[in-house]
């Protein structure tokens, strides 16, 4: 019995011994092959910088085609502003003709007068009293009235609120030039009113007369009015035509707003809204438009004071 026991027990060992052996060189083969699947040092080097260039974005252009790309660039725009410049020097009145077609242009003072102007029909209204917005007596009142002159549209005619001078202190004067170069012929004078509700008031009045007997005696002047909606859409106002009588005498011009302010125009068209909204009145101006011959050259018209009447 112990000698039978002590056989088995070498076999056993015997046979653990070869499996051992076994394992070993199957552990050193799965090694040799693990080895052989790992790239070479070079490899990885390679497969590096290759990721690194695939991980460049495609649309990323090369420095030097980027300074190709921006000088074709700055070459075409230079060669169309100066190619635009030499048309529009050679064809001053191309864009003031293309305006024309394209807003209406402006028309005549008696074409205006008849069909978007409303002649001043509050000549034969009375008022019992004036509420003045301000008179006119001071440089610094003068100045608030801005410049809108045919020069937006290609025109040369000028315009502006000339403040008081030492011969004439009490008021100031809208005087200029108007001139039909370039299919130009307006003129105007523009003073702000944030937003003033006249509702309590019949209209606009102004106290004023002409400038130079004679010349300014013959014309026709306009007075602008603007609401808010106005003022949000370019162009857009009331107008209401007017003469004087007399350079030596002041007239009180009076334009209800029933009357005066019904229909609403944008460059020389009429457009589709109701009359002024007197609670919401932000703008009046004074203006002078080309027709009859006595409207273009030079005009005056001195002003005191404006503002509202009942």
């Amino acid at each position: 019995m112990p000698s039978f026991l002590t056989t088995t027990t070498r076999a056993a060992s015997a046979v653990n011994n070869n499996n051992t052996k076994e394992k070993n060189n199957n552990a050193s083969t799965k090694k040799s092959r693990q080895k052989s699947l790992k790239p070479s040092s070079s490899e990885s080097s390679r497969k590096a910088n290759q990721k690194q260039q695939i991980s460049v974005p495609s649309s990323t252009p090369l420095p030097g085609k980027e300074i190709i790309r921006k000088s074709i660039g700055t070459t075409l725009s230079l060669t169309l502003a100066v190619g635009i410049g030499y048309f529009l020097g050679n064809n001053p009145t191309y864009l003031s003709e293309i305006f024309g077609k394209t807003f209406g242009g402006w028309r005549s003072a008696s074409a205006s007068s008849e069909e978007m102007v409303v002649l001043n029909e509050g000549k034969n209204e009375t008022y019992e009293e004036l509420f003045s917005i301000d008179t006119m007596d001071s440089a610094t009142k003068a100045n608030m009235w801005r410049v809108v002159n045919d020069g937006v549209m290609g025109g040369v005619s000028n315009s502006a609120m000339m403040p008081p001078s030492p011969n004439s202190p009490g008021f100031s004067r809208f005087a200029g030039t108007v001139r039909l170069e370039n299919n130009g012929g307006f003129a105007s004078v523009r003073r702000a009113l944030p937003n003033s509700d006249a509702s309590a008031y019949k209209g606009v009045y102004v106290k004023c007369k002409a400038a130079m007997k004679e010349r300014d005696e013959k014309k026709q002047f306009l007075l602008l009015a603007k609401d808010a909606e106005c003022s949000r859409n370019f162009g857009t106002n009331f107008k209401s035509a007017f003469t004087v009588k007399s350079a030596d005498d002041w007239e009180v011009k009076l334009f209800p707003f029933e009357k005066c302010f019904k229909k609403g125009e944008r460059m020389g068209r009429p457009i589709e809204r109701g009359p002024i909204n007197v609670k919401e009145v932000t703008e009046l101006g004074l203006m002078i438009l080309r027709g009859e011959e006595a409207q273009v050259g030079n005009f005056g018209l001195d002003v005191e004071e404006f503002g509202f009447y009942v």
